[in-house]
């Protein structure tokens, strides 16, 4: 009943809802409706790469799950309808895009990059992100397990297996165990696991998974790290801001782009900004108040 951090699919899942979590606080609303959540309006930008306004009968406005057309383009390659189904409004029907729904993008690649389909959502940054991440921890697991044997049971004997089974689930549950077959004595061998050529450990490992970590807190601008240095001036941190993989400028600009559509559209007076724990400069000038620089301090 143990959770398994060995298996890679537990640990995908796990990492997956965390990085998952933590982009959702990236973006902050003002002025929301009481009946249109962030959460929602981020999920569908995170995780399709586009967020449908729809108008609903009771007179609110509704953000589905929807797909977009890609049989049918404007001038610039953009899908001109989307499409949804969703039982709880009673709704099934095809919308037209800026006639009587409104879109926002995740991005300035949009939907597609003329006939191609664009990666613009976030999703398959957090899948690599989160199947590294299980990865390493899973090999660092195993690794940890295995330290406690030096060798592979090997046998042709089924009660000699199932004996070293129940031997090997004791120890890899960190219990004592002692077999009694005798039989063990004359169907057992070991095969030599020890590494003689590979100098790793387990303190390898978390230095990797830390590594990966904090790159990818780097590509999202959480934070950057400069162990050689005490002190960081502003100018460095927005010429650095430049290279980040995930451009956070760019998501917002498309994010209030979309929501000056929205607020035509609807009559809403919706604002979206970038959450100051993103805003690198921000959080630097934040901890560094009255010139005094922490060489500590990692941003």
């Amino acid at each position: 009943s143990m959770y398994d951090v060995a298996d890679v699919k537990t640990g995908y899942d796990y990492w997956f809802f965390k990085i998952l979590n933590l982009l959702l606080q990236m973006f902050e609303y003002d002025n929301l409706p009481s009946y249109l959540p962030a959460r929602e309006i981020e999920l569908n930008l995170l995780l399709t790469g586009h967020c449908l306004f729809v108008p609903v009968n009771d007179g609110t406005i509704f953000t589905p799950l929807s797909s977009l057309f890609g049989c049918e383009y404007d001038r610039y390659y953009q899908p001109t309808r989307a499409v949804f189904a969703n039982p709880a409004i009673n709704s099934s029907r095809e919308w037209r895009i800026g006639v009587d729904s409104e879109i926002i993008y995740n991005s300035s690649l949009k939907d597609s990059i003329w006939y191609i389909k664009s990666d613009n959502g976030l999703y398959t940054f957090i899948c690599r992100y989160a199947r590294q991440l299980a990865d390493i921890e899973a090999t660092l697991n195993i690794y940890m397990v295995n330290s406690r044997l030096t060798a592979i049971p090997v046998t042709e004997d089924n009660n000699v297996a199932n004996s070293i089974k129940g031997f090997f689930k004791a120890l890899t549950a960190g219990r004592r165990e002692i077999i009694t077959d005798s039989s063990l004595i004359e169907n057992f061998r070991n095969v030599d696991i020890l590494k003689t050529n590979i100098k790793d450990s387990a303190n390898d490992w978390l230095v990797a998974r830390d590594k990966i970590l904090e790159q990818m807190y780097r590509d999202l601008g959480i934070r950057m790290y400069n162990p050689k240095r005490a002190q960081v001036t502003e100018s460095e941190l927005e010429s650095n801001d430049q290279l980040l993989l995930i451009a956070a400028e760019d998501m917002l600009k498309s994010r209030q782009e979309g929501i000056e559509r929205v607020n035509e559209m609807f009559g809403t007076n919706i604002s979206v900004d970038l959450n100051e724990k993103f805003d690198i400069v921000k959080v630097y000038n934040n901890n560094n108040m009255g010139g005094q620089n922490n060489e500590n301090e990692q941003y």
